[in-house]
């Protein structure tokens, strides 16, 4: 079972199988990047699901590129998407600044959202590197993590931070096309001038309440919605799981059925032949494969592996490609610029997939890196290795034996447990030299304190689930 030393420590693994065609790119494209929020992959009939949830996104991903193996940087959406933005595994964070405590919370509560760190303005973002090339951006934020003082809008021309539905803890998909539309109409966007739209969704992400006609697809059975973001009630049980698991198929229904919208009105603003549209996530969700719930607290691989597909106009020259190479959202922004004709910056660590779309040869898949607070993570196509900073030694597991993760293996694979330890050590340096440039950014960019937080997006954060305790790693 032991492999090469290449396998953990540089590059990852040997070619792999991949379906492809050859005919060039659309030029300087509309994108269009739909980020759903908590999207597990296996809950998408592309990738599997058994179940009717998304109909429409299996046909897109017919008509366009499905990449089989993408993973997050993170199991949790402030470093998630800080490292989709920047194509950075370090993003320059600025921690304990910009933010007053947040009103209303306990003691301990409040400091906790207090050091919530600020993506600093030194780094280079995505829209930014596309403004610059020529592009009109917006974005439609939908989580509290992208708040007006945190720093995500750089390089957006016009964003904001949608306001909640009613009936739910943020803002419907419903809600969010038709803020687009209303953006892409009153903007008077031009056939030369391209823009970037980013709409960040918020269905399947706690709570759990999908539209009725999704419900009634998926009819709960009697159960408790139990979201604990963590360990479970100790009254937990298998029918509350199962209630959980059909409102969680709904909540993906209805992201589809949004989707399906979005796509129909980008045909008749007659921009579908010429616009990439982007369908990923930021982060999966733990329905108790590990003894837990939500995401944000260990770094398994239902909570790492996310959809991706390419799709639109922009992509139909290589319609029905399969990627199975394994990328990372990492690769996302290097890729767009790519594909828009402009140079990728040298700032950003991904890699532009276009060669690997086109069936081009290209260096082996990078491994890929995920970290939140002590947990760290390597993954490639044969293994994903697990560290606690807290803890003591690498957990290890063989991802074509062990798929979702259950078997560790590590006392029986030293050579590649060694190879983990050695590059996560490595990379753990790097993070902390980036923590300390951080630190003088923070004297650089900050001079004054904002207001404090508004009482809504404290509200929010309630209500998604944010606020709450942790667990450890169930073993």
């Amino acid at each position: 079972m032991i492999a090469s030393a290449a396998v953990i420590s540089g590059a990852g693994c040997g070619p792999t199988d991949r379906e492809h065609r050859n005919d060039p790119a659309s030029v300087r494209p509309n994108i269009v990047m739909v980020l759903v929020d908590a999207l597990r992959r296996d809950y998408l009939g592309v990738y599997g699901h058994p179940l009717p949830t998304t109909p429409f996104t299996n046909e897109l991903a017919a008509r366009g590129i499905l990449f089989s193996d993408a993973f997050s940087q993170a199991p949790q959406t402030l470093n998630s998407t800080a490292s989709l933005f920047t194509s950075r595994r370090f993003p320059f964070l600025l921690w304990g600044v910009e933010h007053d405590p947040v009103p209303g919370v306990d003691p301990g509560q409040a400091e906790r959202w207090a050091r919530t760190p600020r993506l600093a303005s030194a780094n280079l973002t995505l829209a930014e590197t596309l403004q610059r090339g020529g592009y009109r951006t917006m974005a439609l934020f939908n989580n509290p993590h992208h708040h007006p003082t945190s720093g995500f809008a750089q390089g957006f021309d016009e964003w904001r931070l949608m306001p909640r539905d009613p009936d739910q803890a943020y803002a419907r998909v419903d809600s969010m096309i038709e803020a687009f539309f209303e953006w892409r109409e009153a903007a008077g966007v031009q056939p030369a001038e391209p823009y970037f739209a980013y709409l960040h969704l918020m269905e399947p992400h706690n709570p759990y309440r999908p539209k009725p006609s999704s419900r009634e697809l998926f009819p709960p059975e009697p159960g408790r919605h139990l979201y604990s973001n963590g360990s479970p009630d100790p009254s937990f049980t298998d029918d509350d799981l199962r209630h959980m698991k059909a409102l969680y198929n709904g909540e993906v229904r209805s992201f589809d059925d949004g989707l399906r919208d979005l796509v129909a009105g980008l045909g008749d603003f007659a921009d579908l032949d010429d616009t990439l549209i982007v369908v990923t996530a930021d982060h999966g969700e733990e329905l108790f494969d590990h003894g837990g719930l939500g995401h944000g607290k260990t770094v398994e691989l239902e909570q790492l592996r996310i959809p991706l597909v390419f799709a639109g106009g922009a992509a139909e020259p290589w319609a029905g490609t399969v990627v199975r190479e394994q990328v990372r959202n990492l690769d996302l922004a290097p890729t767009l610029v790519d594909l828009a004709g402009l140079d990728v910056p040298a700032e950003f660590e991904g890699r532009s997939l276009l060669k690997t779309i086109r069936g081009e040869a290209t260096d082996p898949p990078p491994v890929s890196f995920a970290w939140i607070a002590n947990l760290r993570s390597l993954t490639n196509d044969e293994w994903h290795c697990m560290r606690d900073l807290a803890g003591n030694g690498v957990e290890l597991y063989h991802r074509p034996s062990d798929p979702t993760g259950m078997v560790d293996v590590a006392d029986d694979n030293i050579e590649i447990v060694n190879l983990c330890t050695s590059e996560l050590d490595r990379l753990e340096a790097v993070k902390l030299e980036t923590d300390e440039k951080a630190r003088v950014l923070k004297a650089v960019e900050t001079g004054s304190v904002p207001p404090p937080e508004s009482r809504a997006v404290l509200e929010q954060l309630e209500a998604l689930g944010y606020v709450g305790g942790t667990r450890p790693r169930s073993q």
